[in-house]
């Protein structure tokens, strides 16, 4: 694995990872990127690589994620890069790779949530969580808390979340959090619930970690051609007409995870490199329903920030 080595997986599962030793490891700027083995995540963890970071790609699957690594090794021959398997709506796995990063980094500079899904039909977890909920909020949610220690001591630190202006589309009833009454057509009006969510969490989260020198920022990548939601081929293929591309999708999220003119901007939404925080609904700017979101997303989460 050229230009990596620091997290080895086992495919015997969690708690066999080994960690080396780099010299350089203290001086070496880290981020992580969940959902990284295809699409928008992806290109972030290349756009991060060649940028000079050490990017760890949060993946769910073993085999997409050694594939993903060897892309990005490809195009960027020095690139640093690790692995951790997870599944996002699993929280005991978040629990566990929030852990390993923790253990294994000496500092965390950079974390952005990417990871995604839109699901059609009503699905719930082994834990018994509603799947999108699980998957785009309640497990980067957790994961973000968690490591939160580790970006503070490497102040300053950046989080990003990558959000979506479907959250217009869609209005939040905490009374329906866990069981919404419909996923909507083709799953998007979940989708831009758990977005909108994504949104709220960054405003509360800003708020909360004001002075501390980490940022927190939402963003959105724009209609990227991606397989997010599988739509029928027909549709695909027409819309694929109007889409970006996946790194062109990306370029907002390397922007507000790098540039240095944004390194003190918190709480903000951001599209096609520029902040955008008009274009958000009058829902996404309600600062109570963030609050009371969090309180929600902490009882169902089971954990408490400090």
């Amino acid at each position: 694995m050229a230009g990596t080595g620091r997290f080895q997986i086992s495919r015997r599962g969690w708690g066999s990872c080994r960690y080396l030793q780099d010299s350089d490891m203290v001086d070496e700027r880290m981020a992580v990127v969940t959902g990284a083995s295809g699409g928008i995540g992806l290109e972030t963890a290349r756009g991060l690589a060649e940028r000079g970071y050490h990017v760890v790609l949060l993946c769910r699957n073993p085999a997409k994620a050694d594939a993903a690594r060897a892309d990005i090794e490809s195009t960027v021959p020095r690139a640093s890069l690790d692995i951790v398997l997870a599944d996002l709506s699993r929280l005991e796995q978040v629990r566990t790779a929030a852990a390993e990063i923790t253990e294994r980094l000496e500092r965390l500079d950079v974390l952005v949530n990417n990871a995604g899904i839109v699901a059609r039909h009503r699905e719930v977890t082994p834990e018994g969580l509603d799947l999108p909920l699980a998957t785009n909020h309640l497990g980067p949610f957790l994961f973000t808390i968690l490591l939160v220690p580790l970006l503070r001591k490497s102040a300053p630190s950046r989080i990003v979340m990558v959000a979506s202006e479907a959250h217009k589309f869609s209005k939040l009833h905490l009374d329906e959090l866990e069981s919404p009454r419909s996923y909507g057509p083709l799953g998007m009006r979940r989708y831009g619930e758990t977005k909108l969510m994504n949104i709220l969490f960054t405003r509360e989260l800003a708020r909360r970690l004001a002075g501390s020198g980490v940022t927190v920022n939402a963003v959105h990548p724009g209609t990227v051609a991606t397989n997010l939601g599988e739509p029928p081929k027909v549709i695909a293929k027409m819309t694929s007409l109007f889409m970006r591309t996946p790194a062109e999708g990306a370029a907002t999220s390397v922007l507000v995870a790098t540039d240095p003119a944004v390194e003190t901007v918190t709480g903000g939404y951001f599209m096609n490199g520029k902040r955008a925080d008009k274009k958000l609904s009058r829902e996404a700017r309600n600062d109570d329903l963030a609050k009371a979101l969090w309180d929600r997303s902490e009882q169902l989460a089971d954990v408490h920030f400090a």
